[in-house]
Parts: structure tokens; C-alpha cells; sequence
């Protein structure tokens, strides 16, 4: 049984050796209001793709309940709970954009981080039961259609969950993931209106950091980001040619 989630499921094996990220200045944490960061991340979403995520995520648990033997669940089960049963009070959560940069263009530089990135047309929205993030629902447009890639990435989505409340503050946040370099961030913005990034799990892993992201953590800069990147993307093009 397979639960793909193309974009988000990118090998461990390819994790490239790059400096630690710099910190960046101390930055006071925001005030989280969560109705404020679903309503300003609800104004971005497409017409349509969130009846059609719901859709895609009944359509998906009906579809794995069928095989779902003795309530046992599958290795590689998509979804973080302990019976399929938990599944029928699911919702979606916060939906995001999947934003990147081409590996030539942050090669090139010349521009802040923030400026290279664009949107990549891949949706994603937080699985929720009982209010607790189980996986991420992928989606993407084909056709003229939105349908569901598939669902899992559970660590990630709770991570996310986590982040948002620590970063978030009262908006929107873009989530990044620049796949040469395995790292996936979460960009808001200061109280100054500049871009900070905030490492999320693969980032954490591809960057060797043991630091714990908590609201107390300082978040990067472009400045900070970049040249960590760069290597790590400079590296993979050299290992795998593209």
C-alpha cells in the first residue's frame, strides 16, 4: 500500500553536508491569534481547493479503510493515529503553497532569498483530529482539476503546527522547501516587515542542527540562509547533475 506525497517525500540518503545556519539577530516573539493566520491563510487559497481537498481526504480514508485488516494498521500508515476509527472526525487545517527557488537562481544570488521564491503550484493542508495535526493532504492542479497526490509527512505537519503558533503572529506565512538542498523553511515577517525564516524539520536534519526551534529561537535572515543554501545546492548539482 502506498500514500505518495511527492513533494515532501525527499530521501534522508540525500542529505549534503553544509554549515550551520547563522543566527540572526534576537527577534521578540508575535502574538499568535490563530483565527488571523487561518483568515489571512484562507485569502490565498485557490477558488475551489479546499472542497476539493475535503473531498480528496474522504475519498482517501474510505478508500484505506478497505484494506485495513483486524483494525491493524499498515507499515507506512499516512495518517500519525493508533486506529482508522480516529479518521472519521478528520479535518483540514491550515492550507499553504509549496514556494521554491530554482537551484540556478540561488546559485547566482545577487538578490534576497525572499525574491528568488515562487510559487510551485503544489498545495498542501494540515490533516487534523481533535485538533492535533495526523499528516499532510498534497494536492495539485492537473487538468484543469485539483486532486489529492496523496497524504503523510506527519512529522513535518506537526512541526509546522508547532512553528506556526511560535512564528506566526497574526499572518500568513510561506512555506519554503528548496529540494537540492532537502530544507524546508517557514518565512513571516518582522514587526519591521522583513523576511525571517524559521528551519523547519528537514532543514533541521539537511543542516545538522541539534538546536531545539522553540519561540524563544532566534530567526534567520536572508543574509543567513543563503550561503548555507548555495553550498548545499552547489553540491548536489555536483553529485547528481541536477
Amino acid at each position: 500500500m502506498k500514500f505518495p506525497l511527492k513533494s515532501l517525500a525527499i530521501s534522508i540518503a540525500m542529505l549534503t553536508s553544509i554549515p550551520v545556519l547563522a543566527q540572526g539577530a534576537g527577534s521578540a516573539r508575535l502574538s499568535f491569534d490563530a483565527q488571523a493566520v487561518a483568515k489571512a491563510s484562507a485569502a490565498r487559497e485557490p477558488v475551489g481547493i479546499r472542497n476539493a481537498a475535503n473531498l480528496g481526504l474522504r475519498n482517501l480514508i474510505s478508500e484505506i479503510s478497505k484494506d485495513i485488516k483486524n483494525d491493524e494498521l499498515p507499515d507506512g500508515f499516512p495518517f500519525d493515529v493508533s486506529d482508522i476509527s480516529e479518521l472519521k472526525n478528520a479535518t483540514l487545517g491550515l492550507g499553504f503553497e509549496v514556494y521554491s527557488a530554482h537551484p540556478q537562481t540561488l546559485l547566482a544570488g545577487g538578490r534576497p532569498f525572499d525574491q528568488m521564491l515562487m510559487g510551485t503550484g503544489v498545495w498542501n493542508f494540515v490533516v487534523l483530529v481533535d485538533n492535533n495535526p495526523v499528516a499532510l493532504l498534497e494536492l495539485e492542479k492537473i487538468n484543469g482539476k485539483w486532486q489529492v497526490n496523496g497524504a503523510g509527512a506527519a512529522k513535518l505537519a506537526q512541526d509546522l503546527h508547532v512553528s506556526t503558533q511560535n512564528f506566526a503572529g497574526k499572518n500568513a506565512f510561506r512555506f519554503i522547501r528548496i529540494y537540492q538542498a532537502t530544507a524546508d523553511f517557514m518565512e513571516v515577517k518582522d514587526m519591521e516587515g522583513r523576511a525571517r525564516f524559521a528551519p523547519l524539520l528537514a532543514a533541521r536534519q539537511s543542516l545538522r542542527s541539534t538546536q531545539a526551534v522553540n519561540a524563544e529561537t532566534p530567526l534567520a535572515a536572508s543574509q543567513d540562509v543563503l550561503p548555507a543554501l548555495q553550498n548545499a545546492v552547489r553540491n548536489h548539482l555536483e553529485r547528481f547533475g541536477k
